[in-house]
C-alpha cells in the first residue's frame, strides 16, 4: 500500500488571503488573540504615568491590533476584558507630588471640620435656630430619613451632649459622632443641612455675623478658633469642596488651599510672634517632610476610568483594589465614587482587599507624626519589634488594640453602605486580607465580634423599659461610643458567610449578646446611668488596655518595617 500524502504545511485557504492568520477560523482567531493579550498576573495601574503596565511594569504590548482594522475590530476591548487590572495604594516619588496626598488630607478634613462648628453654632447661638424651620427639617428627611429622630432632639439636652448633635467625627478617634450612620453619609447630611439652610441668604448673614461676635465676646486665645470659623462660612467650601476620593492636580490643591486660608496652627503661630502670614510661615517643617502620605488605591481607580473614553470603560470586566497601606481622605469610603461606573457597566466587578495589618492595625499616621525625635520613633520601632527594653510604649500598643474595632467597623459600615448608595447587588466585594499571619487576623477579629456583640447587649439595656429611667437608644448613639447601626449585622453575615465582605481567615462563632449583658450587670447604678454607654465602653476598653494582644512572628518586625517605610529618612528631608 502506498503511505497516504503528507498534509500540507498551510492549509490552502491561508494561501489565498493576505494574512495567515485571517485565513483560520473564526474560533481559533479568538484563541490566539486571548492567548496573546494574556498576562498571568494581569494589568497594573502606574499612577505617576497615568497609563496601565504588564505586571513586570513592562509596556503593555498591543502591535498585532493595528496590523489591519479587521484584527482590531475583532480584538476590540479584549485586553481589558481579559486581564484583571490592579490598582495599588500609590505615592509619587518625587518632593512636590509626596506632599500633595499630605496637604490633600488636611484640607478635607478642616473643611468636614468647617461644617461641623458652622452647625455647632445651631445649638450654641439661640438667635440661629429660627432659621432651622419645620419645613427645613421636612425636605432634610425627605432625603436622609435616618436622622429624622436626630432632628427631633430638643435644643435644651443635656450640656454634655448637645455640641455633639451635628459634629461629625474627624479622624480616627476623633470627636462627635455619626450616629450610628457610616461616617461618609453623616457629612453628606452635613453638607445638605447647610445647603438647604443656606437657601435662605438671611441664615447665612446671621451665621457670619454670630462668628465676628463670638470673636469679640471670648478670650485672647479662644478668639482664633472663631476667627477662623469667620473665614470659613465666608468662604467658598462651606457648601462646595472636593469629594474625599479624588487625586486633586496641583492647581486645583492650590485653590482649595486658598480658598481654606490660613489653619488655626498658623494663626497662633501669627498671634504668638506678631509676625503676618503668608510672608513669614511657620518653620520647623511640615508632616510630609516626615513620613509618607499615599492616595487609596480606590482613588487612583477613579482617576484612571475618568481618564479613558466611556467606550473603553465598557470592556473592562474584574478590577482589584490592593489597600496594602494606610491612605489619605478616609479611604474606606472610596468605592462611592466608582458606583457611576458600575452602573454604567454591569459587568464590571471590583474586588477590594484590605490588609488588616498593613492598613487596620499599624501606626496610625497622625501618632507618627508625633515622634518629630528619629531616636525616639527608633525606640518606639524597638518596643514593637521586640528590641526593645522597658515598658515605654506599651500603652500605645494597648490604645491600638483598643481602637481596632472602631477602624474595622468603619471599613465594614462603608462596605455595607455601597449598596443604599446605588452600587449594583453583584458588582463589588470586600476582603480582609490577613496575609502574612491569617491565624492571628482570626486572634483581631474576636475583638471585632465582641464589640458587636458589646453594642447588642448595649442597645438592649437601653430599650429595656425595666431599666427606665435609662436615656434613650438615640442619645446614646450621640455618645461616640456606639459603633454603628449596621455593625452587629454586618459582622453576623460575615460570619455565615452571606455579606459581600469576607476574609482570608477563619472568623469563628458568634458571641452571645446575653453573656455580654451578664458581663457588665455589675456596673452600678451610677455608673450605667451617668453618661449613656460610656461605663459600657470604659469597661470594655480597660479589659483590653490590660489584656492586649500579644502577637508573634512575623508580625511585630513586620510593623516595624512598615513603620520604618513609612518614615522619611533624615538625610531626604527638606533642610529647615
Amino acid at each position: 500500500m502506498s503511505s497516504p500524502p503528507p498534509l500540507p504545511l498551510v492549509h490552502p485557504s491561508l494561501s489565498r488571503s493576505p494574512s495567515a492568520l485571517l485565513g483560520l477560523p473564526r474560533e481559533l482567531r479568538d484563541i490566539i488573540y486571548h492567548y496573546y493579550v494574556d498576562e498571568a498576573e494581569g494589568y497594573r495601574y502606574d499612577l505617576e504615568s497615568g497609563k496601565l503596565r504588564a505586571s513586570d511594569k513592562r509596556p503593555i504590548d498591543l502591535a498585532l491590533m493595528y496590523t489591519c482594522s479587521t484584527i482590531a475590530k475583532e480584538m476590540h476591548h479584549l485586553a481589558l476584558g481579559s486581564n484583571i487590572i490592579h490598582f495599588f495604594t500609590s505615592e509619587s516619588p518625587s518632593e512636590t507630588e509626596r506632599s500633595k496626598a499630605a496637604r490633600f488630607e488636611i484640607s478635607f478634613d478642616r473643611i468636614q471640620y468647617g461644617r461641623s462648628c458652622a452647625l455647632t453654632y445651631l445649638h450654641d447661638v439661640p438667635m440661629l435656630r429660627q432659621y432651622r424651620t419645620a419645613d427645613i427639617d421636612a425636605k432634610l428627611v425627605i432625603k436622609y430619613p435616618q436622622f429624622e429622630p436626630l432632628l427631633g432632639l430638643p435644643y435644651d439636652i443635656d450640656s454634655y451632649w448637645k455640641r455633639q448633635t451635628f459634629n461629625a467625627r474627624v479622624g480616627t478617634g476623633g470627636m462627635g459622632s455619626t450616629w450610628g450612620e457610616a461616617d461618609s453619609m453623616f457629612r453628606a447630611f452635613q453638607r445638605y443641612m447647610l445647603e438647604v439652610l443656606c437657601q435662605d441668604s438671611l441664615f447665612l448673614e446671621a451665621l457670619v455675623g454670630s462668628c465676628d461676635e463670638q470673636i469679640a465676646l471670648t478670650e485672647a486665645y479662644n478668639q482664633l478658633n472663631h476667627r477662623q470659623d469667620a473665614l470659613f462660612v465666608r468662604g467658598e467650601l462651606l457648601l462646595s469642596g472636593p469629594e474625599a476620593w479624588i487625586i486633586p492636580s496641583e492647581d486645583e490643591l492650590a485653590q482649595i488651599q486658598t480658598s481654606l486660608g490660613p489653619s488655626l496652627i498658623d494663626l497662633r503661630w501669627s498671634a504668638r510672634t506678631g509676625l503676618d502670614l503668608p510672608d513669614s510661615p511657620p518653620s520647623g517643617g511640615e508632616p510630609w517632610d516626615i513620613v509618607r502620605w499615599r492616595f487609596s488605591a480606590a482613588a487612583a481607580a477613579i482617576l484612571f476610568f475618568n481618564s479613558i473614553l466611556q467606550g473603553t470603560c465598557l470592556g473592562i470586566r474584574n478590577v482589584v483594589l490592593h489597600e496594602d497601606r494606610q491612605s489619605v481622605a478616609h479611604p474606606e469610603c472610596h468605592v462611592l465614587g466608582l458606583i457611576p461606573f458600575c452602573l454604567q457597566n454591569p459587568r464590571l466587578h471590583i474586588e477590594r482587599r484590605v490588609n488588616v495589618w498593613r492598613v487596620l492595625f499599624t501606626i496610625k499616621r497622625f501618632d507618627v507624626r508625633e515622634f518629630t525625635n528619629v531616636h525616639e520613633y527608633t525606640e518606639r520601632l524597638d518596643m514593637l519589634s521586640g528590641q526593645g527594653e522597658g515598658d515605654k510604649w506599651s500603652s500605645h500598643d494597648r490604645r491600638c488594640t483598643s481602637h481596632i474595632p472602631e477602624v474595622f467597623s468603619r471599613w465594614i459600615t462603608e462596605a455595607r453602605a455601597l449598596s443604599a448608595n446605588g452600587m449594583p447587588v453583584h458588582s463589588f466585594s470586600l476582603v480582609l486580607d490577613g496575609d502574612p499571619a491569617p491565624d492571628q487576623g482570626s486572634a483581631v477579629f474576636e475583638i471585632v465580634k465582641e464589640d458587636a456583640a458589646r453594642q447588642v447587649a448595649q442597645a438592649q439595656w437601653y430599650t429595656d423599659p425595666d431599666h427606665s429611667p435609662s436615656p434613650s437608644l438615640l442619645v446614646m448613639k450621640g455618645a461616640g461610643f456606639y459603633v454603628s447601626e449596621v455593625f452587629p449585622r454586618a459582622i453576623d453575615d460575615i460570619v455565615r458567610g452571606r455579606s459581600c465582605i469576607s476574609c482570608n481567615f477563619p472568623v469563628g462563632d458568634l458571641f452571645d449578646p446575653e453573656w455580654m449583658l451578664e458581663r457588665y450587670s455589675s456596673l452600678s447604678h451610677n455608673e450605667r446611668y451617668r453618661y449613656p454607654g460610656m461605663n459600657w465602653r470604659q469597661k470594655w476598653f480597660f479589659e483590653r488596655y490590660r489584656n492586649p494582644i500579644r502577637l508573634s512572628p512575623p508580625l511585630p518586625a513586620l510593623l516595624a518595617d512598615i513603620a520604618l517605610e513609612d518614615l522619611i529618612p533624615k538625610d531626604q528631608r527638606p533642610a529647615a
